[in-house]
């Protein structure tokens, strides 16, 4: 019995089955705990998530914005594939090197993607790390300069957003120069075809167009794909427009050289022009409108070469700001000239404020006689404004209104290369005309005073009447005789003559005969008296008679 009870229990055991059910749970653990590993491992690019509108968005609880700079490349070693853990390491950084075009295709054998080392891992295709660098499009040297704001599109003119991983996921949708003018994307591309779209310009460049380039091989972060995108310097032109310093009318013939005034260097610090080196020149049109070749940036000096026919050139050079390219033509810099000019102001020698209109000169230019007969204006004032340079004028006054009498000096201006007179655009020549005046009367040899109610006669030397009256109290003025003797004749007693000599002088000659008139002064002095006394008589009579009458009732 009891051995039969034995040979039960060996075939009824209980435990087993439990111990199975076990392992197999442990089993189908394990297999669930190694595939969430592989899944946590590598997570496909379509299941991450959609970026949040704007340049940037941050995934890990970080704040967003659109200043985010772009962090060192970084990548994914998973264990095992370098012999250790798995870890994020960073990318080394290539070297900034203006004469970098591409970099030469990396070694098939490394597996391609992002992965380094050997190892059995999927096949991801083509991808390669890009590097961008900002280059002038005229030296090819690197615009240094950062902050400049690139997109990248793809197919069908679809943005990209590319993602950084370390230390936190963030993707970008925009992507901007450091201080080298160069960035990394953030990310390597597929293999495709893709545009780079420039959004702002660096400092004194224009914006470049769209650059197309093709990912077709596979470039690491080592030695990535350059991209090199070129900008070119901006230009504009310099437009002038000479008038008339008092007409406002333009104003043709007139040349300029433009000139830098300081050293002009672009970003990418290249040395365009030097100061003081003649970059252009200005030819102004019939209308005096002149517009210069389109130059870079910068401070210019335009120096006059050609002035125009009659007018004086400038004495200073201009200025001129060539600033980037508007939506309006840049502003065009009013040039005034004066037309050389010589004014010749005729006056009376003794009252400088009377001007002597009709006063006639003949006007010579070298040794040709230009002008046979010039006058001055009502104001006294003869103008000549087309003048030729480098000619000295001569002016001989040929006649004079009235009893003037003209100058005997000749006046000369000389206009020199630049169309100016001793400097100056115009110059004013001041030329007075005489007239002799003489005042002819009597005058008592004790007062001074003119007599009155005496008969005078003005002859001249040979003898000649010019003139006779009576005084009147006041000297008699003759404006017009020369220079010479004359005579006076008192009372038309012919045998007592007065000699006058008059002098070629702009004062006025008093020319007076001397009398005694003592026994005139006393009748007329008694008479005075007689009349006086008669009117005190009179007045005393009247008073007593009123007096006599008494007060009326």
């Amino acid at each position: 019995m009891k051995k039969k009870q034995g040979q039960h229990e060996d075939d009824l055991n209980f435990w087993q089955p439990a111990s199975d059910m076990l392992s197999a749970l442990l089993l189908v653990l394990m297999l669930v705990i190694l595939l969430l590993g592989l899944y946590l491992v590598h997570i496909p690019e379509e299941d991450q998530p959609d970026p949040f509108p704007g340049d940037a968005y941050d995934d890990g609880g970080g704040e967003l914005g659109t200043e985010t700079p772009l962090p060192t490349p970084f990548i994914w070693v998973p264990d095992g594939w370098d012999g250790g853990g798995g870890d994020w390491t960073p990318i080394p950084t290539p070297s900034v090197t203006p004469t970098v075009t591409v970099s030469p295709t990396p070694d098939a054998g490394n597996g391609g993607g992002d992965g380094h080392g050997e190892g059995d891992v999927p096949d991801e295709g083509i991808k390669s790390a890009v590097y961008v660098m900002l280059i002038d499009g005229e030296t090819d040297r690197t615009v240094k300069e950062s902050g400049v704001l690139f997109e990248l599109y793809g197919q069908n003119h679809a943005l990209q957003v590319l993602n950084s991983y370390y230390p936190e996921r963030i993707a970008y949708r925009s992507y901007e120069t450091t201080e080298a003018g160069t960035f990394y994307l953030p990310e390597k591309l597929f293999e495709g075809a893709y545009e780079l779209h420039e959004m702002t310009e660096p400092e004194g460049y224009d914006m470049g167009p769209n650059l197309a380039f093709v990912v077709d091989e596979m470039y690491d972060w080592p030695e990535p794909y350059v991209v090199r995108f070129p900008v070119y310097p901006s230009r504009n032109v310099i437009r002038v427009q000479m008038t008339d310093a008092e007409t406002g009318l333009g104003i043709p013939g007139g040349t300029f050289q433009v000139i830098a005034a300081d050293n002009i260097i672009t970003a990418d610090g290249t040395l365009r022009y030097r100061t003081g080196q003649t970059v252009g020149e200005i030819v102004c049109d019939e209308t005096g409108f002149g517009e210069s070749e389109e130059i870079y940036l910068g401070q210019y000096l335009l120096r006059q070469r050609d002035i125009p026919p009659y007018y004086a050139g400038l004495t200073e050079d201009i200025e001129a700001t060539v600033e980037k390219k508007a939506s309006v033509a840049p502003e065009t810099l009013l040039i005034a000239s004066r037309r050389t000019r010589i004014r010749l102001t005729v006056t009376d020698e003794l009252y400088e404020g009377r001007a002597i209109a009709n006063a006639a000169f003949q006007v010579f230019a070298g040794g040709v006689l230009v002008n046979e007969e010039a006058r001055t204006n009502g104001f006294g004032v003869l103008t000549l404004d087309s003048l030729d340079k480098g000619v000295t004028y001569r002016f001989r006054q040929v006649s004079a209104p009235g009893n003037y009498r003209i100058a005997s000096q000749e006046i000369t201006a000389a206009v020199a290369a630049d169309g100016r007179i001793q400097g100056e655009a115009e110059t004013e020549i001041a030329l007075t005309n005489r007239m002799i005046r003489v005042a002819v009367g009597v005058t008592d040899e004790y007062s001074g005073a003119q007599v009155p109610g005496v008969k005078l006669t003005l002859y001249g030397n040979d003898g000649n009447l010019i003139r006779s009256w009576t005084s009147a109290g006041a000297a008699q003025t003759f404006e017009e005789l020369t220079p010479g003797s004359y005579y006076l004749v008192k009372d038309g007693d012919g045998e007592s003559r007065y000699p006058i000599t008059v002098y070629d002088t702009a004062e006025v000659q008093a020319a007076n005969i001397h009398a005694t008139y003592v026994l005139r002064y006393v009748a007329m002095g008694g008479a005075g008296l007689a009349a006086l006394g008669a009117g005190i008589g009179a007045a005393v009579i009247l008073r007593r008679r009123k007096k006599k009458a008494g007060p009326q009732k």
